[in-house]
């Protein structure tokens, strides 16, 4: 079974999703929330690390589509979840995502990126934690800011904020959409990082 998460991007930064070393990962952002003051885990990257509703990116194809700006910006197909204490432990070293250092087995906020005022605010470091898993793929389309309008996306994507979940057929036809932009070059962000902050 083919199934497929769309969703809205407020920023493209190249930060998440980020894309580096033919590898793209989702270990920011699309985490957790708070409630009544306490970290809930819920979230994108915990839906799909837990396998929440039977959707289990192991033996199914799983897919994330992101839009920003209602453009079709990325396509991945998850090829493996890990979780945020794996992934800052030692995977995410050299890349643009590594904000969180491991200290006694706790994810704690580091000083990459801060004077860029990325998720330097104490509730987003408590979601993006509550998001407990890293999206991982060597499978996608990043388009970046050769980002493109689909006609087709656009009937089926979320309203605002939000996702929203396809399966079957309605995901095999929107992802066959999506891959008659595969051309395997890099892009770049449409407003990278070093230029300006982003989630502030």
């Amino acid at each position: 079974m083919k199934y497929l998460f769309m969703y809205r991007l407020t920023s493209d930064t190249g930060f998440a999703p980020c894309v580096d070393k033919r590898l793209l990962s989702l270990a920011c952002c699309k985490g957790g929330q708070i409630r009544n003051g306490k970290a809930v885990k819920t979230g994108l990257r915990y839906e799909i690390g837990c396998k929440r509703n039977g959707i289990d990116y192991s033996k199914d194809d799983v897919y994330i589509l992101g839009l920003y700006r209602g453009k079709f910006l990325y396509l991945a197909r998850v090829t493996d979840v890990i979780t945020m204490t794996e992934y800052y432990g030692t995977f995410s070293k050299g890349r643009l995502d590594d904000i969180y250092s491991l200290i006694n087995g706790h994810l704690v906020r580091n000083h990459n990126l801060w004077n860029e005022s990325v998720h330097i605010d104490e509730e987003q470091n408590i979601r993006d934690i509550a998001g407990e898993y890293v999206i991982l793929s060597d499978d996608f389309i990043y388009l970046g800011k050769d980002a493109v309008d689909i006609e087709l996306i656009k009937r089926y994507a979320p309203p605002f904020r939000g996702r929203k979940i396809y399966d079957g057929k309605t995901a095999e036809k929107i992802i066959a959409e999506c891959m008659k932009y595969k051309d395997n070059k890099i892009h770049k962000p449409n407003t990278p990082i070093r230029k300006r902050a982003c989630c502030k």
